[in-house]
Parts: structure tokens; C-alpha cells; sequence
């Protein structure tokens, strides 16, 4: 958006990072994203383009003597003068820390000042080059980010959905009042519609996808109730049987987070609703047949198994023991277990098919298609980042995603859901569903037009 808005029309590549909220790694955007298909779409969509680092054209030294290195620095990923040691150290807390108002300054390389990086069209821009006796530097590089708290990138986001937050209509469905919000802003739309997992990870969804519904036809305790797809066999280009998508969010750092008022925190309750919400259910002579065929749960095995901390205790001990339990058993079992077939297969994909994805070394100028260089998502320490990307593109191509109210990955899915037009009926396999619902304490509500706009607010 600031890009946009100041008529930026390049990011650089390498200088866009995901981090590991985990492990505090990070890794570079085109591991997880295809920058092919978003520069083929940047321009028809107004946003800008993504170019990798060319010295000769985005910057430059005339030197006469002196040797002054460029602002950027290729083997670091970060600008010159900036200490990589302390700012990929994952002990360090990057919320404290202004990165971008240490760009230039006394402490961190005074000559790189001109790296700060004025707008073109700002009155000072005349900051982006420094003349003296022995060198003219200059650099078309604007950084942008950074910043203590949550930082710049978190709050333009806030700001964004403050905006839309404060305009809203209600209709009547029913006997239920729905606030219906406006649309996102045209570059939030844009995006939701140009970021794609790339190539690595949409390769690891579909082979785990088909693993998973292959295991489960196998497991003869564990299959679809729906007996016209019983004996569905998945192979590479075949339709998926019909998937539900599931993001309950009850990690355990959830339950005590000021957001947690909306969401059922009872993972036995969250299956309970689902298994009972008339939308996804019909009686016959058979006895109960549902709309999907398997669930998928987007969730951190890590956060709901691993020992609670000494100073939880009951009722909060008690649910979070629960809730690992609950996972196991439908990990085993299957869901909804209302007949003699068996109960609908329950899987996840995240972290067991993220630690199995291999990156190939990045020059440059892009991947090097020849190395034999590979390294693991796990090996970068970004498992569960690259975990939560491929949970999150497996639920927008789901067939029905339940979310909840005060979580941002619930809400994007939603919206990239929305805006790719993936829960409109006609575009789904069952023309009875129109595929996003809300969960929360109360129960199932489908979502009605453009997704809340996410806040733990009122």
C-alpha cells in the first residue's frame, strides 16, 4: 500500500523475508511464493513489480578515490552498516529494536546516510545523494518496515481494517442479524488475489493431500460415511474428494489471548458443532450423510501436545489436556462416528510435510536450477512458518472452511476465499453451500458477504 500510494512501481526481492514466530528464523518470499505469477499479473492489478537487485541500475558510485560500497549489501540480504549478526539473532527482539531509523545513522555506518532512502517527490530528496571531493553516491533504494512494537508493516494493516471497521450494514437472515462490512481496499483485493504458494509447496500440498485421503481409504476404521465415495481413489490430476477446512485455533499460547473470548477453546465442543450444523448434514434411510468427505485441520500439533507450562492450572490445565487427547483420537479414528462405517477422516498437513520441503540455493539473480545445494524448511528453522503456509492454501481451496472470529489467518482465508470466489455457490461442488463459516462459543454462522475485518476489539 505504501508502494501504491507513493507511486512506487518495484520492491526489491530479496529485501521481502517471513519470519518463524517459533524459532524466530526467517526465510526469503520467493521459497514460499510465486514471484513468477505475480509480476505476470502486478501490472493489471496496480501493484508493483518484484525485481531482483541490479547494483548498475538501482544504485550507483562515482568514485574518483574513495571506495564507498553500494547501500545494499547481496551476501547479507540487509543494507550495509547494519549489524546481521544481532538482527538474525534469534534472541533478539525485533519489536524493541527501530531497524529502519538505523539505517545511515552515526552508530551503524554514517556513510551510508544517504541509504535512508527520501521519496523522490519529497522537498529533501536531494538526501538520496551525497557529493563530495572524491565520490557521488546516489541509490533509488526507499526502505520501508521496521519499527518497535508491532511495526510499520502490522500497523498499516490495522489502519486498513480500522477503515473498514467503522462503515458497516446489517440485514435480517432469518432470525439472525448480519453485519455485512465493506470491501477491502483495492491493493489488499490484489493481493489476496496474486499471492500463490510457489512451486515447492504447492508440490508438497498435493502430494500430502493424496497421501492423506490414500491413508485414509486404506484404513479400514477410518473412512469417508458417504458411501458413493467410499471407494474413492486419489491420484496426481484426479478431483479431491470434498474437504472441509478447519482452523480452531486452540494452541495453547491461544487460550489465555485477549482474543480467545471469541472462539471455542473445547476442541471435543468444535467437532460436536460441526458434526450437528444443519448445513453440513442430511438424514436418510442410511442414517447420517454429510457434505464433505474429510477434514482438514489447520493447527500446530507442536501447540496443542506439547507439556503445558508449570503455571496453567485448572480449568485451563483441564482443556488443554483434553484437547490433545481429542486431537489423537480423531488423528486415529476419524469424526463423527455415527454409523458402522467408520467416522470421516481427520488430517493434518502442516508441520510433518513442512519439514520435508527442500529449497534450492538462491543467487542473485534468481534460483540456481543446476545446484545440488538443497536445504530443508526445517534445516532454515522456518518449519512451522512454511507449516502454515501450505494449512492456509489448503484451506482456501477447500470446499467449506470454518474459521473463528479474532484471529488474522482465520480472516484472510476468508477473504482470499471471498475474493477468489471460492465460496460463491455456483463455483462450489455442492450448490447448497456457500463455503466460509464463523465458529465460535455460540456455534456455526455462515460468513455473509465481505469477512469482518479482524480485531479482538468489540
Amino acid at each position: 500500500n505504501y508502494a501504491v500510494s507513493h507511486n512506487i512501481s518495484q520492491i526489491l526481492l530479496p529485501s521481502l523475508r517471513w519470519g518463524d514466530a517459533y524459532t524466530h528464523m526467517s526465510t526469503l518470499h520467493e521459497n514460499l511464493f510465486d514471484v513468477k505469477f505475480w509480476n505476470v499479473h502486478a501490472h493489471s492489478k496496480g501493484l508493483p513489480r518484484l525485481v531482483r537487485y541490479d547494483l548498475s541500475i538501482l544504485e550507483g558510485v562515482e568514485k574518483l578515490s574513495l571506495e564507498a560500497p553500494p547501500c545494499w549489501n547481496v551476501t547479507s540480504g540487509l543494507y550495509n552498516g547494519l549489524d546481521e549478526k544481532m538482527l538474525r539473532d534469534p534472541n533478539t527482539n525485533l519489536r524493541r529494536i527501530d531497524t529502519l531509523g538505523l539505517i545511515g545513522s552515526p552508530d551503524h555506518g554514517e556513510m551510508f546516510s544517504h541509504c535512508k532512502g527520501i521519496l523522490p517527490d519529497a522537498p529533501d530528496s536531494e538526501m538520496n545523494m551525497i557529493n563530495n571531493t572524491t565520490t557521488r553516491k546516489y541509490t533509488h533504494l526507499i526502505p520501508f518496515g521496521g519499527g518497535t512494537g508491532a511495526g510499520h508493516l502490522w500497523n498499516q494493516y490495522n489502519q486498513m481494517q480500522s477503515a473498514r471497521k467503522s462503515s458497516f450494514d446489517t440485514i435480517k437472515r432469518g432470525n439472525q442479524t448480519v453485519e455485512i462490512y465493506p470491501e477491502h481496499v483495492s491493493v489488499e483485493k490484489a493481493i489476496f488475489q496474486l499471492l500463490q504458494p510457489s512451486q515447492v509447496l504447492r508440490d508438497a500440498m498435493e502430494a500430502s493431500l493424496i497421501g492423506s485421503f490414500e491413508k485414509a481409504r486404506r484404513n479400514s476404521t477410518i473412512h469417508p460415511l458417504n458411501s458413493s465415495n467410499n471407494d474413492i481413489e486419489v491420484t496426481k490430476g484426479d478431483a479431491y474428494p470434498r474437504l472441509l477446512a478447519l482452523h480452531p485455533r486452540v494452541e495453547q499460547e491461544m487460550l489465555r489471548h485477549r482474543c480467545a473470548r471469541f472462539m471455542e477453546n473445547n476442541l471435543t465442543r468444535v467437532f460436536d458443532r460441526l458434526s450437528t450444523y444443519p448445513a453440513f448434514q442430511a438424514n436418510d434411510a442410511t442414517g447420517i450423510q454429510f457434505s464433505f468427505d474429510a477434514i482438514f485441520v489447520a493447527i500446530s500439533r507442536y501447540q496443542i501436545e506439547k507439556p503445558p507450562g508449570e503455571n496453567i492450572r485448572p480449568p485451563l490445565l483441564d482443556i488443554i489436556k483434553e484437547n490433545a487427547q481429542t486431537l489423537e483420537q480423531a488423528r486415529n479414528n476419524g469424526l463423527f462416528n455415527h454409523s458402522r462405517a467408520g467416522g470421516i477422516p481427520m488430517f493434518e498437513s502442516g508441520k510433518g510435510t513442512a519439514e520435508k520441503v527442500r529449497f534450492p540455493s538462491v543467487r542473485s539473480f534468481g534460483y540456481d536450477v543446476n545446484s545440488t545445494n538443497f536445504k530443508t524448511a526445517d534445516e532454515l528453522g522456518v518449519a512451522e512458518l512454511v507449516a502454515s503456509i501450505i494449512n492456509f492454501f489448503t484451506a482456501v481451496k477447500a470446499d467449506i472452511f470454518v474459521g473463528v472470529r479474532g484471529s488474522s489467518y482465520s480472516t484472510d482465508v476468508f477473504s482470499v476465499r471471498y475474493y477468489m470466489q471460492q465460496n460463491l455457490k455456483e463455483n462450489s461442488r455442492n450448490s447448497s453451500l456457500s463455503g466460509n463459516y464463523l465458529l465460535g462459543p455460540d456455534g456455526i454462522e455462515e460468513v455473509v458477504g465481505s469477512p469482518r475485518p479482524h480485531s479482538c476489539g468489540k
